[in-house]
């Protein structure tokens, strides 16, 4: 039987087969393309997102830090004030390729510093401060990435700290110090930073706030009195962070490790030991300024 005539015309016409073929191709390469770039690009694209939302996050404690700071200066001058520190909790978002964002925790109080100093003299004890500086409270950042590593700042006892890995390092300084004055005298100057308020922790991928106030501030030992040897004990998650930041303060004074001072870690505990050469020749000045802070977790 032979073909009718619409039948030859329409086996005759690759037109339509040749659009459908080229149709499949083009969507055969647009899957490949896509598939490439979700794979081979958009991770590497979304861990330089990721970091440079955490050199944001930094950025945004670093400002805590600095107006923590400055409510600490004002309680001195007997200035009370309220201030509010935006962090920006999520991020690493890529529109339209990628747009999703990572998160963030925020926690006030959740983790526990504690700090005790005694000064002794040729008499005895000089100073102990017992539970004056017990509970100082701390604020800290958690990233919850999905492409870079994640990473932890935290705040506490006037210091801001990097947290990775299991590894810490103090990146600003809290506001303790040691300084040779002359050949014999010593100076150390402790002023720790008390934050309270209640416990409270918050997640999200938006900017939260952290509430500051400013409450009080004493003085709990003049540098009146020189003293034999002081030795500062501080209990936090990260002792050998503390440990390097003291050895670092006290090799700036031109002091000498084992003989003017030394350190010890023990658990999460480390010692800070600080010895006069020539007898009662440490100027030691202590104060303590308490900071109310909070988040509102609704």
């Amino acid at each position: 039987m032979k073909p009718t005539k619409s039948n030859d015309k329409f086996l005759g016409n690759d037109s339509a087969l040749a659009t459908v073929v080229g149709a499949v191709l083009v969507l055969g390469l647009l899957v490949t393309l896509t598939t490439t770039i979700q794979v081979s690009y958009v991770p590497a694209w979304k861990a330089d997102a990721e970091y440079s939302h955490m050199s944001d996050v930094w950025r945004d404690m670093t400002n805590l830090k600095s107006n923590i700071d400055i409510l600490s200066t004002g309680l001195l001058m007997n200035l009370n004030s309220m201030i509010s520190a935006p962090i920006e909790m999520g991020g690493g978002d890529i529109p339209i390729i990628a747009p999703g964002k990572s998160s963030g925790t925020l926690s006030v109080n959740s983790k526990n510093c504690s700090m005790v100093i005694v000064a002794n003299d040729t008499s005895g004890t000089a100073y102990n401060s017992g539970s004056d500086l017990l509970r100082l409270g701390s604020i800290s950042y958690s990233s919850n990435n999905n492409y870079y590593i994640d990473q932890m700042f935290e705040y506490e006892n006037g210091a801001l700290l990097v947290v990775q890995d299991e590894r810490a390092l103090i990146k600003l300084s809290p506001a303790i110090t040691v300084s040779k004055l002359d050949a014999t005298n010593i100076s150390m100057i402790v002023s720790a930073i008390q934050l309270i308020g209640d416990k409270s922790t918050k997640s999200s991928n938006t900017i939260e706030e952290v509430y500051l106030k400013s409450n009080t501030s004493s003085v709990l030992f003049p540098s009146s009195a020189l003293v034999s040897d002081v030795n500062v004990m501080m209990s936090t998650n990260y002792p050998t962070a503390w440990a390097q930041y003291f050895n670092a303060t006290a090799k700036r004074a031109d002091l000498v490790y084992g003989t003017d001072y030394s350190t010890n870690v023990d658990g999460m505990n480390v010692t800070f030991m600080l010895t006069g050469g020539a007898g009662e020749d440490i100027q030691l000045y202590v104060q303590k300024v308490t900071i109310d802070a909070w988040i509102d977790v609704i």
